[in-house]
């Protein structure tokens, strides 16, 4: 069955330009590579013909030719199929090559590391209709849109004011951040004054600012509040009364109809961060999923070859069905 594919690439006679050759008529003949093969539309466009066939490990074209025709030459079948025409880049890379090409790219190892993505994972409302589709790709640099939202601004704590004898202190923090409750964990970190620093519990929200208590020693002035972690890991940094800038924070919200109300989730629950490293194997892994045409066609496929790679009288450089010869412009200086 050995078709291999450039013996069937017609010839040309193309004019010499040996600088050596002292004979103007010399000719050298060469591959017409401008006669391309290709699967005819009828065939390609139809799935029938195919089977699917995933790539495994280093395989090249005609490994996969030989386990599926026993004949390595019909590697040009394996890529006309896929319509590969750059193997170097529509192939699977082999893990050698992969890793040299990745330095080459991002310049380091640590920068393999680095998130190029992010990609959502499932989330189902409360009668477990899909309402977030999996693998849906936000850039690291995303600013909202399709559902999301992006941090909600913070006003800083309006009133620290002591209570009682004993120093137990409520703290007040405006903020349009929805989905806090009675019992929301809120943790202050880096404060300047250490008393303020601790893992509290809110007592109160309402419905522009919530409410949480604290025991303190001594005056506390609400500009000495540092960063303050709210439950789901979202950040934000409470100074003074002033407003600040968005945060780096985002949620999804959705409206679920069971329960008749909108619910917010944290983004660092339902995204998934995709490094660079594991972004460029994703590329790789998606070219292993090629199409390779089942065996019983394969003549077809000869036959429109012969057709396709023929010349056709007529022409005045016409020798035969595998060569023309081109005009010797030497002869017409």
């Amino acid at each position: 069955m050995s078709k291999p594919y450039f013996r069937q690439v017609p010839d040309f006679d193309y004019v010499s330009r040996d600088s050596n050759q002292r004979q103007i008529s010399q000719y050298a003949t060469v591959k017409n590579l401008f006669r391309r093969g290709k699967l005819r539309d009828d065939i390609f466009g139809n799935l029938s013909f195919f089977t699917k066939y995933k790539i495994i490990g280093d395989e090249r074209p005609d490994n996969v030719a030989y386990k599926v025709y026993n004949d390595e030459t019909l590697d040009w079948v394996i890529l006309l199929s896929n319509n590969i025409l750059n193997i170097q880049s529509e192939w699977p890379l082999p893990q050698s090559v992969f890793d040299k090409v990745m330095l080459e790219k991002y310049g380091s190892y640590e920068e393999f590391n680095s998130i190029h993505h992010y990609e959502t994972k499932e989330v189902r409302d409360s009668l477990g209709n899909l309402v977030l589709p999996a693998g849906i790709q936000m850039q690291n640099n995303w600013k909202g849109g399709n559902g999301f939202i992006q941090g909600y601004k913070v006003f800083g704590a309006t009133q620290i004011f002591d209570t009682t004898i004993t120093n137990e202190y409520v703290v007040s923090l405006a903020t349009q951040i929805p989905g806090i409750t009675k019992l929301s964990k809120v943790i202050i970190s880096g404060a300047s004054n250490d008393n303020l620093n601790g893992t509290f519990e809110v007592n109160g929200v309402f419905d522009d600012f919530y409410s949480f208590t604290f025991t303190g020693k001594g005056p506390v002035d609400k500009n000495e509040l540092g960063r303050i972690t709210i439950t789901g890991n979202e950040l934000f940094e409470f100074l003074s009364v002033d407003p600040i800038p968005e945060s780096n924070s985002y949620y999804y919200q959705y409206y679920d109809n069971n329960l008749e109300s909108n619910v917010l989730l944290p983004s660092a629950s339902i995204l998934t961060p995709v490094t660079n490293y594991d972004y460029e194997i994703q590329k790789e892994e998606a070219k292993r999923n090629i199409y390779v045409l089942k065996p019983r066609y394969l003549n077809i496929v000869f036959n429109d070859l012969d057709e396709i790679m023929a010349y056709e009288k007529g022409s005045s450089q016409y020798m035969s069905r595998t060569l023309k010869k081109g005009d010797n412009i030497r002869l017409y200086r």
